[in-house]
């Protein structure tokens, strides 16, 4: 198609090549592709759990803390802390 509009890769703009060339900025354009694009790989497991296994662990060691230092707020705060950390990943990970 002649008449499709193709975004120039120097200028930005969207025009119709003539002679191939774009009209706005006078630089060569590349002919536009016609080969699909691939879909992204899916993310991995360790990518999609990151972010949980931090917050556990700080949880764990907030537990560890409150223990030798024998704070019943502190344990309280820690274990509450992982149980709504496991709630929003079972909510998260629900089908």
């Amino acid at each position: 198609m002649t008449g499709t509009p193709t975004r120039c890769g120097f200028c930005g703009r969207q025009t119709i090549t003539r002679k191939g060339r774009c009209p706005a900025c006078g630089q060569a354009k590349a002919p536009p592709r016609d080969t699909p694009l691939e879909p992204p790989p899916p993310p991995s497991l360790w990518r999609d759990v990151r972010g949980q296994v931090a917050s556990v662990g700080a949880a764990v060691l907030l537990i560890a803390t409150a223990l030798l230092i024998g704070s019943q707020v502190l344990l309280y705060l820690g274990i509450l802390a992982l149980c709504a950390m496991g709630v929003l990943y079972a909510v998260a990970h629900s089908d």
